[in-house]
């Protein structure tokens, strides 16, 4: 079947970053082929349950799914994550099987990616066959050097801005040069905005996994000064607003070509992956060449489908100018209605410079400009559209540079003042109002393991209000937090709280001897070990929590009367209750049924042996033990105080159970599966016949003849196919 190789992709650190080229695809370096599942529809992926050491509270898992939800969201692309939430698959660590798919937090570098002084923070090993198809790709989180956060804490690295960007690799991507890409090698503890794919990781998906038709545009990269052409140009799209659009790496002849896009008019620029991302940073060893500045190129039209020839684009001679470097915070996150100061690095950064955005809507002033660094502040139009657009540096001597993607235009975060209800049942059903502000469409709501989203399980009903019920959960006190589809959020701490809250379904029997002993059996959920059970205030001594379901009470004595109340304490002092009623007669008695089995059609005499049997006895035949509830009655005749003649009614084939229970009382005892019903023999005619006698199926004798047509179809078809690993972070 030929070797394996594997190719990885890790998240590193770098000064106060971690690392991660534009929309870029992974490649097989022997044929050049992009990778790509051969089944986007349904790619499984396994959240590991153990999670990080840094977080007890699972939050990750919410986390997890929320960067999952990021790339399955995008409209009009096949590719769909699909979560296996099955304990046992969970429960594994075996990451390198290729049957599974794991997010893993690596503690410990049982992995080997991870050694003590490591900068990578996150990798994603890919396996990959040489045709570019992938048969295994994992997340492994480097819990061995860097510390992990889904609130925010100061130093670690933020679960789910971590792992939008390690799936986009899982998928088959490659770093993007845009600062503001989910996709851009860097990664900061103090930076969320990766969790909302930009522009380019869409039009990624619609190139790679597309649903239905869209439109590309070719071209070539050319030098002005002698029309040779560029290897490895970044070459860029904007829209006519100046927002950044779509992105792609030029090959080593120059020729390049935009896809995945819709209609519209089209800005195109090419520019050098020099600073802050460079060739370093692409794991597929494309040529990249850099001699040369940024130049702005032609607008574009394109149509719905269909492909655009745009020619040439020539850029100028090289510069020394350059704008934003790996150990930048980037992207700058710039917030409409406000005005924010930043500062950048690079060089060539003087005085005589200007500073502008793409977007000739953001106003940028304040520049003060310092050779290898400028400050200045950006000031964003109230209600501006979220997004990406581009800062641009321009000298006296006419030499651009440009940032792709630099600024992220964001709507004011989300704030969480009152939730109304502090608390609720771990088994979920609980009506929430939150309140707070600028609650947006489309946005998630994470309480616990869980996120609730806006028109799924959630809604949002105005900029201050959004309503949800809450799902089953793990008890615990959690944050309510609101998220913006931006990846911005709000939160307000220890605000809801899943409280372990008994529920009874029933309690059978519902009365019992006032001198005690009945054998009570209570069903429910939320159950849990060290509760109590009370009867008219009174604790029953002899308990036993069955389990979360089921509790088994032998009552003590009580006063005749009632119905008293019945209460089922947790050690959190939640309190489900029902009744009980003590009566003065003692509880009936079974011990068994002779016969014990009959025909289906009933009519069968059957005597039931016991005591304390009298006038008002019935029994009930498939009838549930554990409820009492159901069954069919039978004709009944008491002929003592310990036995009872009972003519059995008609019944489905198989065991039963039985309830003998007082009328007159309530007080009642089952006999589980006591009678058995048995089908009739059918007559059989006289005569004689012949019949051909012929060997039974032997569905194993069946897999024996597949197993070796299975193998020779799999032999076949991966034929001359080898496979490789990919390590990308």
């Amino acid at each position: 079947m030929g070797r394996r190789f594997a190719l990885a992709f890790a998240l590193v650190f770098v000064a106060l970053l971690g690392a991660a080229a534009a929309h870029v695809r992974l490649i097989s370096t022997s044929t050049g082929s992009g990778l790509k599942w051969s089944s986007p529809t349904h790619v499984s992926i396994v959240i590991q349950a153990v999670g990080s050491d840094d977080l007890s509270d699972g939050s990750h898992t919410s986390a997890l799914r929320n960067a999952i939800a990021a790339w399955n969201d995008v409209a009009n692309s096949k590719i769909h994550l699909v979560e296996d939430t099955d304990s046992v698959e969970r429960s594994r660590t075996d990451w390198q099987a290729n049957d599974l798919h794991l997010i893993l937090f690596d503690e410990n570098d049982d992995s080997g990616y991870f050694p003590l002084g490591s900068g990578t923070v996150a990798i994603t090993p890919v396996w990959f066959q040489s045709d570019g198809t992938i048969i295994d790709a994992d997340v492994l989180f480097n819990g061995n050097g860097f510390s992990f956060t889904t609130d925010g804490q100061g130093g670690a690295f933020d679960v789910q801005d971590v792992a939008t960007h390690e799936l986009g690799h899982l998928i088959g991507f490659d770093h993007s040069g845009w600062a503001g890409a989910t996709m851009y090698p860097y990664v900061s503890p103090v930076v969320v905005e990766h969790r909302s794919l930009s522009e380019d990781e869409i039009h990624a998906l619609h190139h790679v996994y597309p649903v239905g038709g869209f439109a590309s545009i070719t071209g070539t990269v050319r030098r002005a000064s002698d029309s040779t052409r560029v290897a490895g140009a970044h070459v860029v799209a904007r829209a006519v607003d100046g927002r950044t659009l779509a992105s792609a790496l030029a090959t080593s002849n120059g020729d390049f070509t935009l896809r995945g896009l819709t209609a519209g008019d089209w800005t195109l620029y090419a520019t050098p992956l020099d600073y802050p991302v460079s060739a370093g940073n692409l794991s597929s060893g494309q040529t990249v060449q850099t001699d040369f500045q940024s130049t702005l190129g032609p607008t574009v039209t394109t149509a719905p489908s269909g492909s655009v020839d745009a020619g040439d684009l020539f850029v100028g001679s090289n510069a020394t100018l350059s704008l934003g470097r790996n150990n930048d915070r980037l992207p700058l996150r710039v917030i409409s209605g406000t005005t924010t100061a930043f500062f950048l690095r690079g060089a060539g950064l003087v005085a005589t410079s200007t500073l502008e955005s793409s977007d000739p809507s953001i106003t940028i002033s304040g520049v003060s400009w310092m050779n290898a660094l400028v400050a200045f502040d950006v000031t964003v139009p109230g209600g501006a559209a979220p997004g990406h657009a581009d800062l641009v540096v321009t000298n006296l001597g006419g030499d651009v540079a440009i940032l792709p993607a630099a600024l992220e235009i964001t709507p004011p975060s989300p704030t969480v003042t009152s939730v109304s209800a502090p608390q609720g049942s771990d088994l979920g059903g609980t009506t929430l109002t939150i309140g707070g502000s600028n609650f947006r469409a489309g946005a998630r709501v994470v309480i616990g393991d869980h996120p609730y989203v806006d028109g799924v399980d959630a809604t949002v009903v105005d900029a201050a209000t959004i309503t949800l019920t809450t799902q089953a959960s793990t008890p615990g006190l959690y944050d309510v937090v609101v998220l913006d589809a931006t990846g911005e959020e709000g939160r307000l701490d220890d605000a809801f709280e899943f409280s372990s809250i008994p529920q009874i379904a029933s309690v059978f029997p519902l009365a019992g001897s006032e001198l005690g002993g009945t054998d009570v059996l209570i069903r429910g959920a939320s159950f849990v070990a060290g509760c109590a059970v009370r009867i008219d205030g009174v604790a029953q001594t002899n308990l036993v929590v069955e389990s979360s379901t089921r509790l088994h009470v032998i009552t003590d004595a009580g006063t005749a009367g009632g119905p008293y109340l019945l209460e089922v304490e947790n050690p959190s002092g939640e309190i489900a209750t029902s009744v009980f009623t003590y009566s003065t007669t003692p509880d009936p008695a079974v011990v068994g049924l002779t016969p014990a089995a009959g025909s289906t059609s009933g009519g069968s005499s059957v005597l039931v042996s016991g005591s304390n049997f009298d006038v008002d006895t019935e029994v009930w035949f498939g009838a549930d033990a554990t409820t009492g509830q159901g069954g069919i009655a039978a004709s009944v005749v008491v002929l003592e105080a310990n036995t009872l003649s009972v003519l059995t009614p008609a019944h489905a084939e198989g065991d039963v159970d039985l309830v003998i229970r007082d009328a007159s009382t309530g007080q009642a005892v089952a006999l589980a599966a006591g009678y058995t019903y048995q089908a009739s023999s059918p007559s059989v005619g006289g005569g004689c016949s012949t019949s051909s006698i012929s060997t039974p199926f032997d569905p194993r004798r069946a897999s024996e003849n597949l197993a070796p047509l299975v193998f020779a179809f799999a032999a076949l078809a991966l034929h001359g196919l080898r496979s490789r690993k990919l390590r990308t972070s």
